[in-house]
C-alpha cells in the first residue's frame, strides 16, 4: 500500500519550485484515523478552509481529499495522516501567482506506539529557551513556517524532556511544541487566549463538550510555578498530563483523568 499521494497520485517527488518548499507557503493538518474514519475530520476541515481563505488559496474539494486520506488508512487499526496544501508553483519570488493552483500532499504515518504510556504516566516537560513571535497576521493558522518549533524541539531533546512550554517575548505562555496547553491553577482550568498560538483542533473539540469548563487567561511564568497541574492536548495524542516541569513533580488530576475518559469514549 502506498503511503503518499501528491494531487491524488502515488509518489514522493515535489517540484523544486513549489512555494511550500521555497517559502513555507503551505498549510497542514495532522489527522487521527481509526478504522478508516477520522472522528475530528469536520474540525480539521473547518480550520483548513478558514486558513485557505485567509492565505488566498483555492480550497480543495473536501470529498476528494477525504477519500484520498481514507485510502491510505488501514480498515482496522489506527494511522496518522498529514494533509499538506501548498500554493503550488509559480509567481515571482515572494509575489505569488494571481491564479494559484494549490497542490495537495497526503502522507500516512504509523500510529505512535508510546501514546498510552504518555497518557498514563505523563510527560517530562521543560521550559523552552526559545521565545515565539506573536501578533502575526497568520496567528492561529497551522501554516508551514515552523522553524521556532524546530529549534524548540532541538532544545527539548537536549534537555532530555518529552515536551516544552513556549512563551512569547513578553513572557506570556503560548503553547507547547506540538500541542495546546491547559494549566490547572487555583481550581480552574486555563488556556492562553485564542490566536496566541495555533488554534488547536483537539482543544476546540474538548471545550465544546458538555461540563468541560476551560477559560482563556493570560498566563506567565509565575502562574506556571504555582500551577497544580499541566495538560498538553492535540488531536492525535489526545490529553497527556505533565509528570514534571523543570524538575518539579506534578500529578495528573481527577479532572485530567475524567477528560481522558471522555476523549477515549467519544474519539478513540
Amino acid at each position: 500500500m502506498t503511503d503518499c499521494l501528491i494531487d491524488g497520485k502515488p509518489g514522493h517527488l515535489i517540484p523544486a519550485d513549489d512555494r511550500g518548499l521555497l517559502y513555507g507557503d503551505h498549510l497542514f493538518e495532522t489527522i487521527a484515523f481509526h478504522r478508516g474514519s477520522a472522528p475530528l475530520w469536520s474540525w480539521h476541515w473547518q480550520r483548513l478552509a478558514k486558513s485557505c481563505a485567509i492565505l488566498g488559496y483555492g480550497e480543495p474539494d473536501e470529498s476528494t481529499v477525504r477519500s484520498e486520506c481514507a485510502s491510505l488508512c488501514p480498515v482496522q487499526g489506527s494511522a496518522v495522516i498529514r494533509l499538506t496544501v501548498t500554493r503550488g508553483s509559480g509567481g515571482r519570488a515572494y509575489f505569488p501567482p494571481e491564479q494559484a493552483v494549490a497542490r495537495r500532499i497526503v502522507q500516512k504515518r504509523a500510529w505512535p506506539d508510546d501514546l498510552e504510556v504518555q497518557r498514563t504516566a505523563g510527560l517530562v516537560m521543560t521550559t523552552s529557551p526559545v521565545r515565539l513571535a506573536t501578533g502575526s497576521v497568520v496567528a492561529g493558522l497551522k501554516h508551514g513556517n515552523r522553524l521556532e518549533q524546530v529549534l524548540a524541539a532541538r532544545a527539548c531533546a537536549a534537555a532530555n524532556a518529552d515536551e516544552a512550554l513556549l512563551f512569547d517575548h513578553q513572557g506570556r505562555l503560548v503553547e507547547a511544541i506540538a500541542s495546546c496547553i491547559v494549566v490547572e491553577l487555583n481550581g480552574a482550568a486555563l488556556t492562553p487566549p485564542a490566536g496566541r498560538g495555533v488554534d488547536g483542533v483537539g482543544l476546540a473539540w474538548l471545550r465544546s463538550q458538555h461540563a468541560v469548563d476551560i477559560e482563556e487567561a493570560e498566563l506567565d511564568m509565575d502562574d506556571i510555578r504555582t500551577a497544580s497541574g499541566l495538560m498538553v492536548i492535540n488531536s492525535v495524542a489526545g490529553i497527556r498530563p505533565a509528570s514534571s516541569l523543570d524538575g518539579r513533580q506534578l500529578n495528573p488530576s481527577a479532572r485530567c483523568r475524567l477528560w481522558q475518559q471522555l476523549w477515549n469514549e467519544r474519539l478513540s
